[in-house]
This record gives C-alpha cells, sequence and structure tokens, in this order.
C-alpha cells in the first residue's frame, strides 16, 4: 500500500486531484454568479455540475498515465523518470493549487461579507422593526414564496402527499412572526410550471423561493429542497432526505427549522423548534393530515364536492389515529365552518340539517382550543369561535391581538377586513386595507378581500385606487376580475366593467357568478329586459339558494320580493344566517326584529342601508 501511495505522489496524481477540486470550487461558484446573468435555466448549473464530478477520476487517470515535459504531454512510460523532472512538475502543480486556494479563500470572504452586509433597514428588523423594506420598491428580504414540490413518486396517486408536505411548510413557515410568506394560493399558481424562479419571485413579490420534489414508496422516502436567492440565483441552503417513511415529521419540522434559521428570522431556537412542531408523533396521523389538508385546499380551487368531503374524511382519520393531534381537529373545524356559511356560493354542502353543522363545528373547535399547545395560535383559534359564535367584539379584540404576534397571517387579515367593514370601523378598516396592500399585493384572496372592505366605505377614491392596482397585478386572476367588476359598476365605470365581462364568461368561474355577472351589466346599461331574462334563468336553476335569490333580486331592483328569501332566517333566529347577510352594505337590517335585537345586545349601531347604483330601473332606454 506505501508503494502504491509512493507511486501516487511520484507521478503527481493527489497534487493533481488537489488542484482539481480546488478549481472546480471555483468554477462552480463563478459559474452561479454568470448563469443567472444570462437567463439560464437551474438545469444548466445542474449539467455544469455533473460534468465537473465526471470529470475528476478522468483527471486523476490522465495524471496516472501521462507527464508535462519540456516537450509536451508525453505517456509516463515514455518519460525518462529522472527526480529533477518530477518534482519540476510537481512545484508547477503546487504554484497551481496555492494561487487557486488564494483566490479561492478572497472569493469566500467576499461572498461571506456580501451576504452578512446589512443596510440600516435590515438592522432595524433584526432588532424588532420586522417588515421594513430595504429597497421600497424591492421585496421585503425576508420573504419566501414554497413552490409545491414535484410528485417524483411512480404513483401518480402520491400527489396528494407531495402537496400536503410543501403546504404543511408553507404554514410551519408561516407562523413566523417575522417572515412574510406568500400564500398557498399564489404559490399552488405555478403548480407545474417550466417558470424560471426568479421570474416566479419577482410576480409574488418575494426575495427566496423555495423548492423541491418527493418521491415515496413503502420502504423510503426521499425529500429534495433548495432555498433560492432570487435576486441573483444563488442556491442559500439545499438538503436531501433519504429516510424512512416514518421520518416524514422530522423531515417537515427539520426542513421549516432551516429554512427560517437560513432566512435569519429573529426567533429563538427553541421557540422556533417549538412553533414548527407537526403537532403529533404519529406518522400516520400526520399522513392522514396532510391528505386532509391536500384535499381540503384542492376542493376549495376546484369545487369538487367529492374532494371536499373526503378533506373531512382525512382529518377524522388523523384524530382516530391521535386522538391529542389539535391541527387535525382545527382543519376540520374549517370544514365545518365552510358548512354553515350561508352566503358562501363557491363550497359544497352536506346536505347535513343546519344544527348539526353547527354541533361539528363547535365540537372541533373546542378539541383544537384545548389541545393547541402554541398559545398565539390558540388565540387565533378562539377569535376564529367567538366569530362563529357571533361574539363579534370578543372576535375582533382576539384577531387584532393575533395579528399583532402574526401580522402576515392571511386568515386573520381576512376575517380582521370583514369584521371592520361589517361593524362600520371604516377609518380601522381603510387603514388596514392598505397596509394589507404594501405587505400582500401579490395575494389574490387578499386582493378579494381589500375590494370587498371598501365597496361600501364611501370612499370612492379609495376603492377605485385598489380596484385598478389589484386588476394591473392580478389581470388573469378571475376571482379578482369578478370582484374589480362590481366595483367598477358601483363607481360608474360602466363601460371599462363592460370590457372584463368576456373573461368572466369564458372563465372557469360558477356558473351562478356568470350569471350575476351578466345581470349587473345588463341593469347598468340599462337593457332591463335582458336583466330580466337572467332573473328569471336565476329562479329556475337557483331557487333553493337563497343568496343567489337575494342578490339576483337586489339587482332588479325588486327589493321587496328579495328580502323574502331571508325573512326565514330572521323568524327562526338563525342569527348567524342573518349575519352573513347584514355583512353586505346593500342590506336593510331594519326590516327584522330578531336581528336588531341581536345588534342592540351587542351595542352595534346598524349601518344605513345603501342602494345599488347599478340596479335596474323601472324603464329601459
Amino acid at each position: 500500500m506505501r508503494k502504491v501511495f509512493a507511486e501516487l505522489k511520484r507521478r503527481n496524481v493527489v497534487r493533481v486531484g488537489i488542484a482539481y477540486l480546488v478549481v472546480g470550487w471555483l468554477a462552480l461558484q463563478i459559474a452561479e454568479t454568470i448563469f443567472p446573468t444570462f437567463g439560464a435555466p437551474i438545469w444548466v448549473l445542474k449539467v455544469f455540475i455533473a460534468l465537473l464530478a465526471l470529470g475528476f477520476p478522468f483527471a486523476l487517470l490522465f495524471a496516472w498515465a501521462f507527464e508535462l515535459t519540456p516537450e509536451g504531454v508525453k505517456k509516463t512510460r515514455e518519460v525518462d523518470q529522472s527526480v529533477s523532472l518530477t518534482h519540476s512538475t510537481g512545484r508547477k502543480l503546487d504554484f497551481i493549487i496555492i494561487a487557486a486556494l488564494v483566490v479561492a479563500l478572497g472569493y469566500f470572504i467576499w461572498d461571506r461579507q456580501n451576504l452578512t452586509r446589512e443596510t440600516p433597514e435590515t438592522a432595524a428588523a433584526t432588532d424588532g422593526a420586522v417588515g421594513q423594506q430595504a429597497d421600497k420598491s424591492g421585496p421585503i428580504e425576508r420573504s419566501i414564496a414554497v413552490l409545491p414540490f414535484l410528485n417524483m413518486s411512480s404513483d401518480e396517486e402520491q400527489q396528494w402527499f407531495a402537496d400536503g408536505l410543501t403546504e404543511e411548510v408553507l404554514n410551519s413557515l408561516a407562523r413566523t412572526p417575522d417572515l412574510l410568506v406568500a400564500s398557498r394560493t399564489s404559490s399552488f399558481g405555478y403548480k407545474g410550471s417550466s417558470e424560471d424562479v426568479r421570474v416566479i419571485a419577482q410576480a409574488l413579490g418575494v426575495a427566496h423561493v423555495l423548492e423541491g420534489s418527493v418521491r415515496r414508496s413503502k420502504e423510503r422516502i426521499r425529500v429534495t429542497a433548495q432555498l433560492i436567492r432570487a435576486g441573483d440565483g444563488f442556491h442559500l441552503w439545499s438538503q436531501t432526505y433519504d429516510r424512512k417513511p416514518d421520518d416524514v415529521i422530522e423531515i417537515q419540522e427539520d426542513l421549516a427549522i432551516q429554512i427560517a434559521r437560513a432566512l435569519k428570522t429573529a426567533m429563538d431556537p427553541e421557540a422556533l423548534a417549538r412553533m414548527m412542531s407537526a403537532g403529533t408523533a404519529s406518522v400516520a396521523a400526520y399522513e392522514a393530515y396532510l391528505e386532509g389538508t391536500a384535499l381540503l385546499n384542492s376542493s376549495t380551487d376546484s369545487g369538487d364536492e367529492y374532494e371536499f368531503h373526503q378533506a373531512r374524511d382525512a382529518f377524522e382519520r388523523a384524530i382516530e389515529l391521535d386522538p391529542e393531534f389539535a391541527l387535525a381537529y382545527r382543519n376540520l373545524a374549517a370544514y365545518w365552518a365552510i358548512q354553515i356559511e350561508p352566503t358562501n356560493i363557491y363550497s359544497p354542502t352536506t346536505g347535513d340539517p343546519d344544527a348539526s353543522l353547527l354541533v361539528g363545528y363547535r365540537e372541533a373547535m373546542a378539541a383544537a382550543i384545548r389541545l393547541e399547545q402554541d398559545p398565539v395560535r390558540k388565540i387565533s383559534y378562539r377569535a376564529d369561535q367567538d366569530m362563529n359564535e357571533l361574539r363579534f367584539a370578543e372576535a375582533l379584540r382576539l384577531n387584532t391581538e393575533y395579528l399583532e404576534q402574526r401580522p402576515y397571517d392571511r386568515d386573520a387579515q381576512i376575517n380582521q377586513l370583514a369584521m371592520l367593514s361589517t361593524l362600520g370601523h371604516w377609518p380601522e378598516a381603510k387603514q388596514a386595507v392598505f397596509e394589507y396592500f404594501e405587505q400582500e399585493g401579490f395575494d389574490p384572496i387578499v386582493a378579494n378581500s381589500l375590494i370587498l372592505a371598501l365597496l361600501y366605505s364611501g370612499d370612492d377614491t379609495a376603492l377605485e385606487e385598489i380596484t385598478r392596482q389589484n386588476l394591473r397585478r392580478f389581470a388573469g386572476n378571475i376571482n379578482v376580475v369578478y370582484q374589480a367588476h362590481r366595483a367598477l359598476l358601483w363607481l360608474g365605470k360602466v363601460d371599462e366593467a363592460s370590457r372584463l365581462v368576456t373573461q368572466i364568461e369564458t372563465s372557469q368561474l360558477a356558473e351562478d357568478n356568470k350569471l350575476l355577472v351578466a345581470m349587473r351589466q345588463a341593469c347598468a346599461e340599462n337593457r332591463r329586459a335582458d336583466a330580466m331574462r337572467l332573473l328569471e334563468t336565476a329562479e329556475r336553476l337557483y331557487e333553493d339558494r337563497r343568496s343567489i335569490m337575494w342578490l339576483s333580486h337586489m339587482i332588479a331592483g325588486q327589493n321587496d320580493k328579495a328580502y323574502e328569501y331571508v325573512r326565514p332566517y330572521d323568524d327562526n333566529k338563525d342569527m348567524r344566517s342573518m349575519w352573513a347577510f347584514y355583512g353586505y352594505g346593500t342590506f336593510d337590517a331594519t326590516r327584522f326584529p330578531n336581528l336588531m335585537a341581536m345588534l342592540a345586545d351587542q351595542g352595534i349601531e346598524p349601518h344605513v342601508e345603501l342602494q345599488i347604483p347599478y340596479r335596474c330601473r323601472d324603464t329601459e332606454t
């Protein structure tokens, strides 16, 4: 063995190997810098790395078989193996190694300084002024989009696992108070996209992107993730987990913790670990929870009733496997909350009696509150519970308290906007609108809520500004276009609104929404006959949908008939349904004695009924 090593040393194989590694590392750093500049996709860098790795054994074989001489490269056996010649070649290689090491050290020092350099604004963020931008025209430094992990499994049915794991990593990161995380809706809009991550980051308004893949079988699970800095395409962190399936909880928690650390959040390490906890030690329960999470969100996008109910089954299975699993109870409560919202025309229904739906929600949310270990998250659960139990002042207080500690939580922001506007707290609502717009203008769900929060505010200037800005940012998002159409009609921009109708009619938007859009436009253009024909269609197709009937007749200018569809709720003292209708600024609460009594009990001054400016008139022009 000693003779072999001596021969390797004599032939300079060891020196060539060291020189190759040092120079290769330098070449890789240079490639990572210049490839993004020329717009090269990520696979180009991967191919370059593979070629470097493949070249290493060939370099060693070349060093063994050939020798550098004054006459050029010759086979080793043809060279006079004098000591002076061997030492001469060795000295040249030593010089190359030393020079490469000096350059590599210089680059390393420069790179570290560049990564850790802080502007006054980012330093202030570390000290507590989180959310300020060093450059107001660019994204917040501590911001990230988590793209859907690719399903690399041979079984396409494992897609739910990849989606569920992605969403749980996203949710874990979203709990970090000083980290802005692009919403699930925004990130999943790029599912299957081959778009460059820098383009995606710019579209979503974030400074970093996490992408990865999942390969899962009965014996192994392989998760690969890489954190990319969007500004220059650098990989700040990457990791491959090749474990047994039983390690999936550890993988998810470690992923979230390592990413949060790479982004230098201000969290205490122990607090960070607690925040990223999956909340269960049962792998089977966790996998059922992932499946339910993926199905619930997918059904919200697609309107697939079968997926919707499958999500409920998955959450119940997770709870059966781990009765202490707070997050599973919370998501099951979310499922029931959708069912007890009478004006939610997007979601499927179970057909169960209203009372049993409410029981399902109450039991699931009570268990979530009892079992939740994170005190901040528990505040959010209690706020949600108070909203659904019609304790509005307490719900607003708790939600405000929660947002002070988790300012980037989208669900809490949407609830805050809804409560402030419904309760008529317009100064606070408008302040929140513009605050959230600056934080999350890339989030179409929040964009919808921004328009809705200003629709009845009386501030047409603010409504027009937010509507136009959201249209510029989300010209292709049909839900934003839907809300913008209504806002433009409200503002009297009838011709401008009409240019959105074709886009809505040819979209995947629900047919009842399309019908409402057509009615609004017809009434706004004084095409009363067309509007009445559409109303007849609505009565034929949606007679059992009270919210659709109320909206349709209100648009048609038939207010008395519209309120006939709502009166049974008040007669039965179903104040939850009445409150949902009260959220419309065009709703006249004085028609309903039980609703007025509830408002009085809670010290809420009923808002003045607004007339729909684009409603149908008695005559047609």
